[in-house]
């Protein structure tokens, strides 16, 4: 057991649960359900540390929250724990375990005999049959409405109709301010205080210049972010490359960005205006000023989960846009760094229109660090540099899309110093094979960057579910796949930065999102 766990928490996490009765192991276990999306048994702390170990999740600032929210302040006193220092930076939202959980925990303390007895008459026909025996606790209810989708962090309408049935009004408000709580955050939702806040490069040719928009000494100005300060239509006519009038191209990619936005809203065009925007629309599906994305499969997709949380959505998301998906779990930093190497090899990469590369670990700032929790890990750069012209001239002309969930560690080390996702490298031309007009690249083109970058609390307080970022990226996928992806990723970028905020309390990071592509980007 504890075999990646370093020396001095193993003992400390083995005293713990040896200090533990059969409920409180429960109700600890509980506590830590939204870390692990694969593990719903309850009463089994010691294995539930073994797997938090295994995982680099195994922290002391998680062990003292789970003595604090059982009230074993008894064992907090003995391990020298600072309890109202702990209680202020709890209160502050800076802990691993969730509102929800800490809201059914709390109300199942506060259930006499006589109500659980209610509650389980009224919600047993919920559960099968077979299943049913097992039950004892409020919790274990839970748990198995949990497993059959009946309740969740945003979902307690079942549990707050019990209550007011049973007359527990008091338990039911505590109920109604959790939600209060959820939907004023969700609220925000619909200002505009995060809107257009993603730092895109779009390199635009010129009209009528007729010059290409990377040239080998304008390497640096390529992956410079656009201004903050940018409203909706500036950014949407950057993403604009097309020989098409200014003004059509800036009425259309307008009209497309509000619509994702709010996809209830109909326009009405006068019959020039629509006629314009069908032109454009042509121009933009036909011309060389789009990827091509004929083939089928339409790409070859590459899932690399560290946490266990992601992997199921990407891998439903990217089959339904017709990709091939190849999928690897708790991968060892060595293992990665084959995985990708491999991947630049296969064969069938000449055959496909696309790359995409998805990411979830544990990371610095500018490096993974997979399950190995050392740094400085695995660089940005390095990953991409797999997949450039020189090393992968399979996919030389066709876009390569980074999708990068990075939970960044607590404790860097001191003496690390990284690059933050730079573009680096030679900027030598490649010629794509195979292409009739003989096209020559250059070898950082056609790759782009997203990376969803928060602190590893998340990954406890994200609950059961996938990365806010992985969710909201998916989303958008299959529902506007037919957007330009870089006008879609502003609004990801939106929605993942409320998201993170409602689960973190602090003030989120935008999106990294650094591109050379030099065509738009719209899935069929």
């Amino acid at each position: 057991m504890f075999k990646q766990c370093t020396q001095d928490i193993r003992p400390l996490a083995l005293q713990i649960a040896d200090k533990l009765s059969k409920d409180e192991s429960a109700t600890l276990v509980f506590l830590c359900f939204d870390v692990l999306k694969d593990y719903l048994n309850t009463g089994e702390v010691k294995e539930l540390f073994d797997i938090l170990s295994k995982r680099n999740l195994l922290r002391t600032e998680l062990l003292n929250e789970l003595l604090y929210r059982i009230k074993r302040f008894d064992v907090l006193k003995g391990l020298q724990v600072d309890v109202e220092r702990l209680q202020t930076r709890l209160n502050s939202g800076k802990g691993y375990v969730t509102s929800y959980r800490q809201l059914l925990i709390d109300i199942s303390e506060n259930l006499s005999q006589e109500d659980l007895q209610s509650i389980f008459f009224l919600l047993r026909c919920q559960v099968p049959r077979g299943h049913q025996e097992a039950m004892k606790t409020f919790l274990d209810l839970i748990v198995e409405l949990e497993k059959l989708g009946k309740v969740d962090a945003n979902n307690l309408e079942l549990v707050e109709d019990c209550l007011k049935t049973i007359g527990r009004i008091d338990l039911r408000k505590k109920v109604s301010k959790y939600k209060q709580v959820a939907l004023g955050v969700h609220s925000v939702q619909n200002s505009t205080a995060y809107q257009n806040v993603v730092p895109v490069a779009a390199p635009c040719r010129e009209h009528g210049s007729g010059r290409e928009p990377f040239e080998q000494n304008q390497q640096e100005s390529n992956w410079m972010p656009a201004s903050a300060s940018c409203n909706a239509s500036q950014l949407s006519r950057q993403h604009v490359q097309s020989n098409c009038p200014t003004s059509l191209a800036a009425s259309f990619e307008e009209q497309q960005s509000e619509s994702m936005i709010n996809p209830t809203v109909e326009f009405v065009q006068p019959p020039a205006a629509a006629s314009a925007a069908r032109q454009l629309c042509s121009v933009l599906q036909n011309g060389l000023e789009v990827y091509r994305v004929q083939s089928r499969p339409l790409g070859l997709c590459l899932i690399i989960d560290c946490i266990g949380t992601d992997a199921d959505l990407l891998k439903e998301t990217f089959e339904v846009l017709r990709f091939r998906v190849i999928t690897h779990l708790y991968v060892e930093l060595d293992h990665l760094k084959q995985i990708l190497q491999e991947t630049s090899q296969r064969e069938d990469l000449a055959t496909l229109d696309c790359f995409v590369c998805c990411i979830v670990s544990r990371g610095m700032t500018g490096s993974i660090l997979a399950i190995n929790g050392r740094s400085p890990g695995l660089l940005f750069e390095e990953i991409q540099q797999y997949f450039k012209g020189m090393s992968c001239r399979a996919l030389v002309g066709k876009p390569r899309l980074f999708f990068v969930q990075d939970f960044l560690t607590a404790s860097p080390d001191p003496d690390e110093v990284l690059e933050t996702d730079a573009a680096q490298g030679n900027g030598e031309a490649v010629q794509a094979d195979g292409r009739a007009w003989e096209e020559v690249i250059p070898q950082e083109a056609d790759i782009l960057w997203c990376c969803c970058r928060v602190s590893e609390h998340l990954i406890l307080q994200a609950g059961q579910q996938p990365s806010a970022f992985m969710r909201t990226l998916s989303e958008y996928l299959r529902e506007h796949r037919r957007s330009d992806l870089i006008s879609m990723l502003t609004e990801v970028n939106r929605q993942t930065m409320l998201r993170n905020r409602l689960l973190a309390f602090e003030e989120p990071v935008p999106l990294v999102l650094r591109h050379t592509l030099r065509k738009k980007l719209i899935l069929p």
